[in-house]
C-alpha cells in the first residue's frame, strides 16, 4: 500500500492527541513533537542498522507509519491521545535530544523531561532494552561520552555526532525485536493499561474510518483527496487541555498551532453533517473565551489567549449554515447560548469598533479582516471596508431569525431593523458606480484596490439590488485562474504569485464568494469556482493556500479549513454529479 501523505508536509497523529511526528519545516530528520503552546520539536527519530544511521523508507497511513531500511521494520501507531507505541526488528531506535533531562525511572523505564515542551515522556520497553547515554547538561566542559565509560564501540562514533545530547537508544532482545510505549504526562506518570500493538493498531483504524465516512461525500475519483482531507482534520483534533475547553480542530499540526476566530468556522460547517456535536465544538469554543465587551479573540491555545486583532464576523453567516445542515436542531440551551453570543459579537462591532456618526464599523488591522496583507489596507486604517459591512449585514439578519424562533418577537424586529440600516449604509456609503470600495475612516476617502475583497459583498445575494448583483459578479470573473479565484487579480501590479493575501488562492474567500454567487443566482459560476478548488485540492493537497496561476501548494501544507472547505465543495461537485446522472 502507498502513502496516503508524505510526513514532511502532513504530520502524524490522531483525534485528541497533543503529539505528532513529522519532518518538521527546515529540518531533514522525523522527530516526535508536541503542540503545547507552540511547536516543539522533542527528540529524533532515528533508525540504526549495525553502527550506522540510516534513511529509512516512510510508508504513512492515518493510522500507522512504517518505516523500512534493508530487512529491519519499525512499525508506529497511537495506543491514544498520550501515548504512541513503537515496535520494531533488525533495526535499532535512537531518541536524540538537546537541553532534555533524561534518567531512568526503572529497570526498564527512561523519562525524558522536556522543560520547553512542559510536558514529560516515559518511555517503556515492552521487549528489548533502553540505554541511555549522553550529556545530562549542555554546558561544554560538563559533556560526558558515556560509551567510553560503557567501553562500547559500537555507538561511540554515533555518540560522538550527537555530542551535547541525550540519547536513548531501543535495542532487541535475543530475536532481533522490541517494543515501546512513548506517554505524555504532566506532573506524575502512572502506567496505563496497555493493549497489544495490533489491538491499538485495529482500534486507531476503526476510530479513523468512523470519522472518515461521516464526511460529505465526494466525486468518484476523489476518494483518496477526501480520506487525506478527513485525516488532515482528525489527526488536527486536540483534547481539552488548559484553554482548550472543549475538542477543538487546530489550522495545522505542523507550526500553524492555535484557533482562530474565523478559520475555525469552516471546519464547523465540514463537520456539521457527519459530527454535529464536534461542529458546534469549534463555534463554542469561540465562546468561552468571548470577553466582556462582547469580542471573540484573534487567536488561542492551550496556553495562551490575545485579542490585538479580531477576525471578521463569519459567524452570523457560519451559524446559518450549521443550522441548514445539521441533521437535527442544536438543544435550546445551545440556540440560546449562541444567539446571545453572536449578538454581543455583534454588539461590539457597532459600540466599539464605529466612529461617532458613522454608520458602518472598521477594521484597524488587515489582522482583523483575516485577509493580513490585503492591499484594501495599503492607505491604512481604521478602514470602514464593504465585507465587514456585508457580513454584519448577514449577522443581524441571522440574529432576527434565532430570536423569532427562540419566541422573542421585539428583538427579532430590532435585529431586522438593524440589518436594513446597515444595508442602506453599505449602499450608500460604499457603492461606487459599478463596484464597492472601502473608506478611510478619518477623512471618508474612498480606497481603491485589485484585491477580491470588494466583491465578496455578493453573499447577501437578493437582498442586493440586480445590476449589483451583475457588477459583483463580473468583478469575480475578473479574479478566476484555471485553479480558482486569485485574491489579487493577476494583471494587478500588486500582485505577488507567493505573496499571502495579494494573489493566491485560499479555501475562505473562496467559499465565501461560491456561497455568495449561490444566493445571487449565479449557480453556473458558483459551480465552476467549487469544481477549480476541488480539482486543486487533488493536486496540491490541503496547503494554507496555494499559488493563482500553477496551483503549487504555499505555506503550511497540511491546514485544516483547507481541507474543510474541499469537503463542502467536493460534496456540491458530487451533488451536482449525481443530478445531472439522475436527469439523463
Amino acid at each position: 500500500m502507498s502513502s496516503l501523505f508524505d510526513v514532511s508536509r502532513v504530520p502524524f497523529s490522531t483525534f485528541g492527541s497533543w503529539m505528532s511526528i513529522s519532518v518538521p519545516m527546515r529540518e531533514k530528520e522525523l522527530f516526535l513533537r508536541n503542540h503545547h503552546n507552540r511547536p516543539n520539536n522533542l527528540f529524533t527519530i532515528r533508525t540504526i542498522d549495525g553502527s550506522k544511521v540510516v534513511t529509512p523508507a516512510i510508508e504513512a497511513q492515518p493510522a500507522s507509519l512504517v518505516l523500512t531500511a534493508g530487512e529491519g521494520r519499525v512499525e508506529i501507531c497511537f495506543e491514544g491521545p498520550d501515548t504512541v507505541r513503537m515496535r520494531g526488528n533488525g533495526l535499532v531506535l535512537q531518541f536524540a535530544s538537546e537541553r532534555i533531562h533524561a534518567y531512568r525511572d526503572g529497570p526498564n523505564l527512561v523519562v525524558l523531561n522536556l522543560r520547553r515542551a512542559l510536558r514529560r515522556y516515559e518511555v517503556e520497553a515492552l521487549r528489548g532494552h533502553l540505554d541511555l547515554r549522553g550529556a545530562y547538561t549542555s554546558r561544554e566542559e560538563d559533556l560526558v561520552n558515556l560509551s567510553e565509560i560503557h567501553g562500547d564501540d559500537v555507538f561511540r562514533a554515533l555518540d560522538e555526532a550527537d555530542k551535547g545530547k541525550q540519547i536513548l537508544y531501543v535495542t532487541p532482545d535475543e530475536d532481533g525485536c522490541w517494543e515501546i510505549a512513548v506517554d505524555e504526562f504532566w506532573s506524575t506518570w502512572q502506567r496505563p493499561d496497555r493493549a497489544g500493538f495490533d489491538e491499538c493498531l485495529t482500534a486507531a483504524e476503526a476510530a479513523f474510518a468512523a470519522f472518515r465516512d461521516s464526511m460529505p461525500p465526494a466525486p468518484a475519483g476523489l476518494e483518496r483527496a477526501r480520506e487525506l482531507a478527513a485525516y488532515v482534520n482528525w489527526s488536527c483534533t486536540v483534547n481539552p487541555t488548559g484553554l482548550i475547553k472543549r475538542p477543538t480542530i487546530f489550522m495545522s499540526k505542523n507550526w500553524m498551532n492555535n484557533v482562530w476566530s474565523w478559520d475555525q468556522c469552516f471546519n464547523a460547517m465540514a463537520l456539521a453533517k457527519g459530527q454535529p456535536v464536534l461542529a458546534m465544538d469549534q463555534m463554542l469554543t469561540l465562546v468561552d473565551h468571548q470577553d466582556a465587551f462582547g469580542a471573540y479573540s484573534d487567536a488561542f491555545n492551550d496556553i495562551e489567549i490575545h485579542f490585538n486583532y479580531s477576525k471578521p464576523p463569519v459567524h452570523g453567516f457560519t451559524f446559518k449554515e450549521l443550522l441548514a445542515r445539521m441533521p437535527e436542531r442544536p438543544s435550546e440551551e445551545v440556540m440560546r447560548t449562541m444567539y446571545e453570543s453572536l449578538g454581543r459579537q455583534a454588539d461590539w462591532w457597532m459600540t466599539f469598533r464605529r466612529m461617532e456618526g458613522h454608520r458602518l464599523p472598521y477594521y484597524l488591522h488587515g489582522n482583523d479582516s483575516g485577509w493580513d496583507n490585503s492591499t484594501m489596507f495599503a492607505r491604512g486604517v481604521p478602514l470602514i471596508a464593504p465585507d465587514l459591512a456585508a457580513l454584519l449585514v448577514m449577522q443581524t439578519a441571522v440574529l432576527s431569525e434565532v430570536a423569532g424562533e427562540l419566541g422573542k418577537a421585539d428583538e427579532a424586529s430590532r435585529w431586522r431593523e438593524r440589518a436594513d440600516a446597515l444595508l442602506e449604509a453599505l449602499m450608500d456609503e460604499l457603492w461606487c458606480d459599478d463596484h464597492f470600495v472601502a473608506r478611510l475612516a478619518s477623512d471618508g476617502s474612498p480606497v481603491e484596490s485589485q484585491s477580491l475583497i470588494p466583491w465578496l459583498p455578493l453573499i447577501l445575494g437578493e437582498r442586493l439590488p440586480g445590476e449589483v448583483r451583475n457588477c459583483l459578479k463580473r468583478g469575480m470573473e475578473g479574479h478566476l485562474t484555471e485553479w480558482g479565484l486569485a485574491t489579487e487579480r493577476v494583471d494587478s501590479p500588486n500582485y505577488i504569485a507567493d505573496g499571502y493575501w495579494r494573489g493566491p488562492i485560499w479555501a475562505p474567500s473562496t467559499f465565501l464568494a461560491v456561497a455568495g454567487l449561490d444566493r445571487a443566482g449565479y449557480g453556473e459560476l458558483a459551480d465552476t469556482v467549487a469544481e477549480r478548488f476541488v480539482r486543486l485540492c487533488d493536486k496540491s493537497g490541503f496547503a494554507e493556500n496555494f499559488d493563482a496561476l500553477t496551483g503549487e501548494p504555499l505555506c503550511d501544507k497540511a491546514y485544516t479549513w483547507t481541507a474543510s472547505v474541499f469537503l463542502l465543495l467536493a460534496e456540491r461537485v458530487h451533488d451536482g454529479s449525481e443530478s445531472a446522472h439522475e436527469g439523463e
